[in-house]
């Protein structure tokens, strides 16, 4: 793939990122004016346990799906339905504890909570293959359509169930609507179906591929669902309801967008395996800019955190803006998780493992340790662990990629200092006028983006020039009539 296919799908992506967090987030702050925060919690803890088995089904599957170099429809059949059946068999399992769990959390809603919203299990063994499909072959163009699309039907249909009263429910049946309307859209896209075949074999290839990544993945996404659950051992749903949506927000704006970044950079870089030169480069262009577009996004986020929660979601929500502005600067170092795509790409599933791994246990120990001091403990102690995460990262790169930790520093430094400066000036601006309202949040927003502009391209950092080249080079060719 060449550089200017990359930038065109990074830009398809971004796009479906932005415009599906945007769309996100207009759902979450409306729901938020509909429910109350006992409803999130409920959903939170059977959410949290659903990203866990959906992990155990997918994680060994879907990195090699993309990864592969030749996918065979025997491949992509056998492994649909192995998955099916995994997906199925943990359904019957969650649907028989279900009750088990509701009496151990005290819910009694979240027994038929857990049984209902488990489907997503099983439409996602579908949706995995559909998706590999679309990320081997960067349809990043039909994916955000397909996005675009489902998010707004799941939002419409959340806030119609909000407002007729159905509370935790319509939270329930948006999640499953979105993933039934993707399934059928992924099906529209790549015109696959799974043929009646099924190899041994072919699950064994993919699982030796797979089965290191599985660790991986596994233990990274237990350790960033497992909170809820842990949380609601010790904490009432209202509590877990204002801490899952102090960090919702920035999720909506953030996650989204660090995703995106890895769904183009991991079939980017695994075609450039074999070339460290050329791989290095591509990481440091997509580290750069990738800090550059997000970064001031989470700073901003946490300067306006007050200002948006008693404005937009209402005073009822007052207890999350902690919870926000410290998530906020959690997802800021988010950009910098791209480095394991590289890894990943390199074929170093153990060095993958081991980050995680690290990242995991460290997590747990300070989860453990903090759950019974306070909620903003936790999310303290959620920070220190990923800035364990990104040493450990830095390190392993540096091992792999030869890619020094000054390098690594440089590239990203202009993105996290210009963005302070920007909360500092936002700062002022508040203090000056402590205004509670939606007119002061645009304009402070507005400053935020100025400013930032404004430091962007007077010192004209790296990411600058690559964005700005890049620009360049597609208004001349317009020009051009190419």
């Amino acid at each position: 793939m060449n550089s200017s296919s990359l930038v065109k799908s990074f830009g398809f992506r971004l796009v479906e990122s932005f415009g599906v967090q945007f769309i996100q987030l207009l759902i979450t702050i409306i729901l938020a004016r509909l429910l109350v925060p006992e409803n999130y919690g409920i959903v939170a803890i059977a959410s949290s346990l659903i990203s866990i088995l959906t992990s155990i089904v997918q994680s060994s599957f879907n990195t090699p799906l993309v990864q592969k170099k030749e996918l065979s429809d025997l491949d992509a059949s056998s492994s649909f339905y192995m998955m099916l059946a995994i997906s199925v068999l943990l359904y019957i399992v969650l649907f028989f504890l279900a009750p088990a769990i509701s009496r151990l959390y005290d819910m009694p809603d979240l027994k038929n909570v857990i049984r209902v919203l488990s489907v997503v299990l099983v439409i996602g063994s579908w949706n995995s293959v559909q998706m590999a499909f679309v990320y081997r072959n960067f349809r990043f163009k039909q994916s955000m359509v397909i996005s675009f699309s489902a998010m707004t039907i799941q939002g419409f249909t959340g806030i119609a169930l909000a407002y007729c009263g159905y509370g935790v429910w319509s939270l329930v049946w948006s999640q499953i609507i979105y993933n039934v309307l993707i399934s059928v859209l992924y099906v529209k896209c790549n015109h696959w179906f799974p043929k009646p075949k099924f190899s041994w074999n072919s699950i064994c290839c993919i699982w030796r591929l797979g089965l290191p990544l599985l660790g991986a993945e596994l233990i990274s996404i237990a350790s960033s669902n497992i909170n809820p659950m842990i949380i609601g051992l010790k904490y009432d749903s209202g509590d877990l309801g204002a801490y899952q949506k102090g960090l919702s927000i920035p999720s909506a704006v953030i996650n989204g967008t660090v995703s995106a970044c890895n769904t183009v950079f991991l079939p980017a870089l695994s075609r450039l395996q074999d070339d460290f030169e050329k791989l290095k480069l591509m990481l440091r262009s997509g580290i750069g800019i990738s800090c550059y577009l997000i970064v001031p996004l989470a700073f901003g986020l946490c300067a306006i955190s007050r200002n948006f929660v008693i404005v937009v979601l209402g005073m009822q929500w007052c207890g999350s803006i902690p919870f926000m502005q410290i998530s906020s600067v959690i997802f800021s170092f988010y950009p910098l998780r791209i480095k394991l795509q590289a890894i990943k790409a390199l074929g170093k599933p153990k060095h993958s493992l081991l980050i995680n791994l690290i990242y995991s246990l460290v997590s747990l120990v300070l989860l453990f340790l903090s759950v019974f001091i306070s909620l903003k403990c936790v999310l303290f102690s959620l920070l220190i662990s990923e800035l364990v995460y990104g040493v450990t990262t830095a390190l392993f790169i540096k091992l792999d990629l030869n890619y020094n930790l000054l390098e690594q520093v440089s590239d990203i430094f202009p993105a996290y200092f210009f963005s302070f400066l920007m909360v500092v000036l936002i700062y002022i601006f508040e203090k000056v006028f402590p205004f509670q309202s939606l007119l002061f949040l645009i304009i402070k927003v507005f400053i935020g983006i100025l400013f930032y502009l404004f430091l962007s391209l007077t010192f004209c950092p790296a990411p600058v020039k690559i964005i700005l080249s890049k620009l360049h080079s597609f208004i001349e060719s317009k020009k051009r009539g190419v």
